[in-house]
């Protein structure tokens, strides 16, 4: 019997939920929520308990990192984060010491672990790369000028920013492993920013470091890589830093299918979030097209990004049915 598809979705829990929508209205500062364990890991489960999706991703922050190395962050209704200014000896801070902020993570982690069950929990962090966008370009950006400049003009403080990220980043990753993550996820949601020679420093070496880091200091935890936006440098990603599963967005190339088997990669993709949005026959097509896509590969199925807040609830469910009714066919073969 063929192995069936498992099912998450990137954003699951968050926003488009009406219950997280009720808790968000007590609790209005975003990274204290991340920070409030009970909480926190109540709102990981939220999406368990509505879709039984096969796996739970922590519910947290990309920027928690930025905020453990002493940059200010908060997040605005409508706006999004908002960054204060770089601390400026972080490269001389005390890593150890200054990611104890992020011990109520690791307590959320621990929690969910305990009522998990059969499912699996993912932990994650963002890639250095894109941590690094935010912390220059003190929140979201369109045009990304402030990261491309500073990163041209600034090398060697690029590029010691990113070691000092990438450091952080394994040592977070490591805690949430050690506190009951199965999995965890490597989200570099701006590596499409980057091309040539710098792909190569900011994008393909911090992931790799991790990547081998992480497999040194327990070899049975999943990894899960996102380089969004790499286009032909997925081939490059794939061959540099040697991902257990690689996550694509809709755009990679064809090849992408035969080396993930040659190389015993799983694939996790990669359905429109916009087309979950619109729903209808549109939606029940493109979600049987994406499992026909990767049929002759090992695959989890997820989005091409993370789910978008005006989302009906109602087109995740009619997504999970078809992939559980595909299952079915798997087994009745």
């Amino acid at each position: 019997m063929e192995n069936p598809i498992n099912i998450w979705l990137m954003r699951q829990a968050g926003r488009y939920l009406p219950e997280y929508r009720e808790i968000r209205k007590e609790k209005k500062d975003f990274i204290d929520l991340c920070l409030s364990p009970e909480i926190a890991a109540n709102i990981s489960l939220q999406p368990i308990k509505r879709f039984d999706f096969d796996f739970i991703i922590l519910f947290s922050d990309i920027l928690v990192i930025p905020f453990a190395l002493g940059q200010d962050v908060k997040f605005q209704e409508k706006v999004g984060p908002i960054l204060g200014e770089i601390k400026t000896e972080i490269e001389k801070i005390n890593l150890e010491e200054s990611l104890k902020k992020l011990n109520p993570i690791y307590e959320t982690v621990k929690i969910i672990s305990k009522r998990k069950k059969e499912k699996k929990l993912i932990g994650f962090c963002g890639g250095p790369f894109t941590v690094l966008n935010y912390m220059i370009e003190r929140g979201t950006s369109k045009s990304h000028n402030k990261i491309k400049s500073f990163i041209k003009s600034e090398k060697k403080r690029a590029e010691d920013l990113i070691d000092v990220i990438t450091k952080a980043s394994i040592i977070y990753l490591k805690e949430q492993i050690k506190h009951g993550a199965d999995y965890i996820k490597i989200f570099d949601s701006w590596a499409g920013l980057l091309d040539n020679e710098e792909y190569d420093r900011f994008i393909i070496e911090p992931n790799k470091k991790i990547s081998e880091a992480i497999k040194k200091f327990s070899s049975t935890t999943q990894q899960i890589f996102f380089p969004r936006g790499s286009s032909h440098n997925y081939i490059k990603f794939i061959d540099r830093v040697k991902p257990m599963i690689l996550a694509l967005d809709n755009n990679y190339p064809e090849d992408i299918y035969d080396i993930s088997i040659r190389e015993n990669i799983i694939l996790q993709g990669n359905l429109n979030p916009q087309t979950l949005v619109e729903g209808g026959e549109k939606l029940i097509r493109e979600t049987k097209e994406v499992l026909e896509r990767f049929k002759k590969n090992k695959h989890i199925f997820n989005l091409s990004h993370g789910v978008l807040p005006q989302t009906p609830t109602a087109n995740i469910q009619k997504v999970v049915e078809i992939v559980r009714n595909y299952n079915d066919t798997i087994k009745a073969r």
